[in-house]
């Protein structure tokens, strides 16, 4: 597993990870492991089992813990040493299975771990030979295939490590630019708040927790009154302005788990969990009296900006849309009896025609 695969904190996200990817090459491990018994004609079966106790249990303790991983491949380079040992004997040469564990290790590897494994072959196949060679080297056909095994093997594993090694950049990359693209897609251009299909992406999971836990939950609609004639009048670079100081002015004054987003055009949507109807006027009401102030008009003419407000509590079992109507009837109401004030909205009308 490479280093930015390790560090896991959750276990089972690592653990899911060690079967996704892992699983070949230990199957692999344990099929060459069982063939070995074919050639051999007489198994010292000590060595053997050693072998695959040795491995398993490697394998075992990598499952336990993300910092244990390194266990994996040269606990199944021990093991294979030893089942080697068991059957053909080190005098047969063990170059075959070494090749296992040195491209398990260039795939998940470090490009130091992969240089701790080369170093490990290449004293595994100098013990091995110097161990049955009654104390000296000999050149022979076995020792010629290890060696030129352990060097196609750190060929292999340095071209195949600079292959992943780019593919996961690559990779990396592509998910970056996927989760800039949806940032992009969710936040407001012009005053870097979340915009509509941001918020609707959230109000589901706000108003699922909501019905989980039983908590109160409110919902307000914000539109700034005659926006249309400060833009006409001090121009729409002001009017940007002014918007993106109103996101910046809410979005500090709210509290942690408010949430404030741009609706539309100058209309602001602010969602306000484990709060109920009466909780939430005031702190509308808060909102509503931290406007900026505006540029001034033409010829130093003063302009003033308000806010208009609608607040609606969901009722437990209405829809994000109902809730919403709701809200905005609000508004409706509180833009048509005079502007500048925050109005509450009726409860959910049922279909008896009747609010409940």
């Amino acid at each position: 597993m490479h280093p930015t695969n390790r560090g896991y904190s959750d276990v089972n996200a690592y653990r899911h990870n060690q079967v996704r990817y892992g699983i070949t090459f230990v199957v692999i491990t344990a099929i060459c492991f069982a063939l070995s018994l074919v050639s051999s004609e007489e198994t010292d079966w000590g060595l053997y089992l050693a072998g695959w106790a040795v491995a398993l249990a490697c394998v075992g303790l990598a499952w336990v813990h993300p910092s244990l991983w390194l266990l994996a491949p040269f606990g199944a380079l021990g093991g294979a040493i030893l089942v080697r040992a068991g059957t053909d004997g080190l005098d047969a040469g063990i170059g075959p299975l070494l090749l296992i564990p040195m491209l398990a290790m260039a795939v998940y590897g470090s490009t130091r771990a992969l240089l701790a494994m080369i170093a490990c072959v290449v004293a595994a196949v100098v013990v091995a030979h110097i161990a049955t060679g009654d104390g000296g080297i000999h050149m022979n056909a076995v020792w010629r295939q290890d060696i030129v095994l352990a060097v196609m093997a750190t060929v292999l594993g340095v071209v195949i490590q600079d292959l992943v090694t780019r593919m996961r950049v690559e990779r990396n990359l592509a998910e970056e630019r996927g989760r800039l693209i949806e940032e992009l897609a969710l936040t407001d251009a012009l005053t870097g708040i979340e915009n509509r299909r941001g918020w609707e992406k959230m109000i589901q999971r706000t108003v699922g927790q909501a019905r989980r836990h039983r908590q109160p939950l409110s919902l307000a609609m914000l539109d700034l009154d005659h926006f249309k004639l400060y833009n006409d009048t001090c121009g729409h670079q002001a009017g940007d302005d002014f918007l993106r100081k109103v996101a910046l002015g809410w979005e500090q004054r709210a509290r942690i788990d408010d949430h404030i987003a741009r609706y539309g055009g100058e209309e602001f949507v602010v969602t306000l969990p484990n709060t109920d109807l009466k909780g939430a006027m005031v702190i509308v009401e808060r909102l509503r009296a931290d406007l900026p102030l505006p540029a001034e008009g033409p010829a130093g003419s003063e302009m003033k900006i308000s806010c208009s407000a609608g607040v609606a509590e969901w009722d437990g079992t209405e829809t994000v849309r109902e809730l919403v109507a709701r809200a905005d009837e609000a508004l409706y109401l509180a833009k048509n009896t005079g502007r500048d004030q925050t109005v509450a909205a009726r409860g959910p009308v049922r279909e008896s025609g009747t609010p409940a």
